[in-house]
């Protein structure tokens, strides 16, 4: 790396269009890249991990997870930025553009086009997309493989100023209206095991959550969803007064809220021994001492959760499921 030009923080920002808490986040919790240190400990990048970054914050606004992407080699990030731009070209121009096979499990050209539909505040056209979705694949499909990934691409473009927190309301409006009035039909047994979703205190974002009541109605279960930031408290009040078989909780931001661990330890201290606590969300990893010391069982990704379900309802729980 002798002679090798490096860039400072303000220098990547500029040239990514990534905010530097995003890169941050990004180098903390998946490796996407290896700063040097300068000093006073300042982070100096090569071009390549500014190309690297580049690459990454595109395929993110395109609705690929940073999760599955971040430590892939710079050709297979040039390769996939080159097949999502094709994808992005099909909503543009109404005509297919091949696609290699990396990304077929995976609907980019839906994300894409809903991102649009998001940015113009044009919910009929949003509401297009997601029947295409459920009809293509199914309602849980629709939930893992295209809500969840759309998800992930509108908080990557809101923390990079693409979308405004405004455009975030309207789309989680959109969400959650679409998803109570699609899951009506399905109506678990009267003896089927009760789950309580919710965020905790200090969690706004309640998509995540969202989301788990859908799938978790899907798998039969009964379930309340209490919104999002509720006091241990108060989860622990409803538990007892309505015998939840256990508490699922979506933790997406902020990711350094010091009040929440207090707030974890107090619900797992008040909540009786046998009601288990499931944690999922883009933000468990920076919670990750406070979720372990209080045994809660984590999600780092949503296709785990009906599993988890079904073992709870067999009684046989694996201990934890680890944030990698």
């Amino acid at each position: 790396m002798s002679g090798e030009r490096l860039h400072n923080m303000k220098a990547v920002e500029l040239r990514t269009g990534l905010s530097a808490h995003l890169i941050r986040v990004w180098e903390r919790r998946y490796g996407a890249v290896t700063p040097v240190r300068a000093e006073r400990q300042r982070r100096l990048y090569t071009e390549e991990e500014m190309e690297r970054l580049t690459l990454l914050g595109r395929l993110t606004q395109s609705g690929l997870a940073i999760s599955q992407i971040a430590t892939l080699p710079l050709e297979k990030l040039r390769l996939l930025q080159t097949a999502s731009s094709a994808a992005g070209e099909t909503v543009k121009t109404g005509k297919p553009a091949a696609r290699p096979s990396t990304l077929t499990a995976y609907p980019p050209d839906l994300v894409q086009a809903a991102l649009v539909a998001i940015r113009r505040y044009d919910i009929a056209e949003l509401e297009k997309i997601l029947d295409k979705g459920m009809v293509e694949l199914g309602y849980s499909g629709l939930l893992e493989k295209l809500l969840i990934p759309l998800l992930r691409a509108i908080g990557d473009a809101w923390a990079r100023g693409d979308l405004t927190a405004a455009h975030e309301h309207g789309a989680t409006a959109a969400f959650k209206d679409y998803l109570a009035r699609n899951v009506r039909s399905m109506s678990p047994a009267e003896t089927a095991p009760r789950l309580l979703v919710t965020t905790p205190s200090g969690q706004m974002h309640e998509m995540g959550a969202a989301i788990a009541a859908g799938l978790a109605r899907k798998a039969g279960w009964q379930v309340t969803y209490l919104g999002p930031s509720l006091p241990a408290e108060e989860i622990v009040g409803a538990v007892m007064a309505n015998q939840f078989r256990a508490v699922a909780l979506s933790i997406i931001y902020p990711e350094d809220d010091p009040d929440l661990p207090a707030q974890l330890s107090r619900l797992r201290q008040l909540l009786p021994d046998q009601i288990p606590i499931i944690a999922g969300g883009r933000a468990v990893a920076s919670y990750r001492e406070a979720l372990d010391g209080i045994g809660a069982l984590i999600l780092t990704e949503m296709s785990d959760f009906t599993r988890l379900l079904e073992e709870i309802r067999a009684g046989s729980p694996a201990a934890s499921v680890r944030v990698s």
